[in-house]
């Protein structure tokens, strides 16, 4: 009978780490060294750098104008590729939800004034359209 309980107690001690996932195995944590020591030498920082996107309408544009070579906004009107300046900001229209319009007033190396309307999502613009030429549709 003391056989049993032996034989019993044996195999009971190999399945319960085994059904608890222990796996029956032991390691000993490492102990890890301890920094080197840098008496007397400058210490080296690392930076980390966020992208960042521009809020608004203004500055989409500022950073539009900073990244363009020409320090221009550019618009495709016909094929054509059109540099801009702006001149005046309209005022925001709201179009429901989150999304709003608003126009602004560009003027081109000719002399012409384009209406640029931007759409506005969550106050970063989604989209733009030339709304106007000179103050007739194009």
């Amino acid at each position: 009978m003391s056989a049993r309980i032996l034989i019993t107690a044996i195999i009971a001690s190999f399945i319960t780490p085994i059904a608890f996932g222990e796996g029956g195995t032991y390691v000993q944590p490492q102990t890890q060294p301890p920094p080197p020591s840098n008496a007397g030498q400058p210490k080296s920082t690392t930076t980390t750098t966020k992208t960042t996107y521009p809020q608004g309408l203004k500055g989409y544009l500022d950073q539009q104008l900073a990244t363009s070579k020409d320090k221009k906004f550019h618009v495709s009107l016909n094929g054509k590729d059109v540099a801009l300046i702006p001149v005046n900001f309209h005022g925001e229209k709201k179009l429901g939800g989150s999304k709003a319009s608003e126009a602004v007033d560009m003027k081109a190396n000719d002399g012409k004034i384009y209406e640029i309307d931007f759409v506005l999502s969550g106050n970063q613009v989604a989209g733009a359209s030339v709304g106007k030429v000179n103050g007739q549709k194009p």
